[in-house]
């Protein structure tokens, strides 16, 4: 259903325009949500945020119904900023409630901070290579490793084929390890 169908359905029975639009874009929200709280939320989190960003989305296009805009934008904008708000709460919640147990004995030994600061190091090069190989490269090595999008997602984020992507993928790691390997990194 293309945007402009969405909204004449909305403007005529916006009951029927909501159910439709939550069934054309809930996948797209749950992806923008899920991709923003994996890492600190519940999947009952992500539900109830995916809920929410809705809520918002119907507000707004209710309210403002002079939009003339790609609608997946305002949607995207919407669910990544509803997201967001969700990681603040869910990190300020956490942080409140840590249990004794939980905390450390004793602080870390001298070895946990050469590893820490080594890693560190290590995560420095990786990007500094991983910039080098320029774009679209870069984007594509960080959207596949980093953030743990598919082929297909990223190739619909560079407006790219799924093909073309898989292709700079593959060149792209080849380029990265030898970058690695003159940086002093063995065993890529």
């Amino acid at each position: 259903m293309t945007d402009s169908q969405l909204r004449t359905l909305m403007e005529s029975s916006p009951e029927t325009g909501q159910r439709a639009l939550y069934e054309e874009y809930c996948g797209y929200v749950y992806a923008i949500t899920a991709n923003c709280l994996r890492n600190c939320g519940s999947p009952e989190d992500i539900e109830e945020c995916v809920a929410d960003a809705f809520i918002a989305i119907f507000r707004v296009l209710r309210t403002d119904s002079g939009y003339e805009g790609d609608l997946k934008g305002i949607i995207s904008t919407i669910a990544r900023r509803t997201a967001i708000d969700a990681f603040r709460k869910l990190m300020l919640r956490s942080s409140r409630t840590v249990s004794l147990d939980d905390m450390p004995a004793e602080l870390p030994g001298e070895e946990s901070i050469e590893e820490n600061a080594e890693r560190t190091e290590m995560q420095r090069i990786v990007l500094d290579c991983v910039k080098q190989l320029g774009e679209p490269d870069s984007t594509i090595i960080i959207h596949h490793y980093f953030y743990g999008r598919t082929a297909g997602q990223t190739a619909g984020f560079l407006k790219m084929t799924e093909s073309a992507v898989q292709k700079r993928l593959q060149r792209a790691r080849k380029k990265l390890k030898g970058l690695l390997e003159k940086a002093g990194i063995k065993g890529v």
